[in-house]
């Protein structure tokens, strides 16, 4: 067998080597992620049974939500914090039914609220984002 190609297996032999005790990420997680569109909510129906009609609300920055009081005197509270800015959340009831989104949130923050319908207390939720 000439010299040469003796040179050459055992220099390609070398390599396969050498590349075979590299390191690897096989063991490595590699991060997943998710991405869900969601149609932005801007009405809810308020209702007796769960309070609205969408208890985890989407929402949208700049736009305007709408409580439908569908013959239900209701009063809106949030808990802590309000998507709606400093004086959006003052009074949300079925005299005064609408708000403005005023944050978008990355990532999605959940505003907790409670909504009294006909004297009836619930525990539904507003999530902002997009815009």
């Amino acid at each position: 067998m000439p010299f040469h190609r003796i040179m050459s297996g055992i220099v390609g032999l070398a390599v396969l080597i050498s590349f075979l005790a590299l390191p690897t990420s096989c063991n490595e997680e590699k991060p997943m992620y998710v991405q869900f569109k969601v149609a932005c909510t801007t009405t809810l129906n308020v209702n007796s049974q769960t309070g609205v009609d969408v208890v985890d609300a989407y929402v949208c920055k700049n736009t305007t939500v709408t409580w439908q009081a569908n013959n239900h005197t209701f009063c809106v509270v949030f808990k802590h914090g309000c998507p709606f800015g400093t004086n959006g959340c003052n009074q949300i009831d079925n005299q005064h039914p609408s708000a403005k989104v005023a944050v978008g949130s990355t990532p999605p923050t959940v505003y907790d609220y409670g909504i009294l319908v006909d004297g009836q207390l619930f525990d539904p939720h507003i999530i902002p984002g997009g815009g």
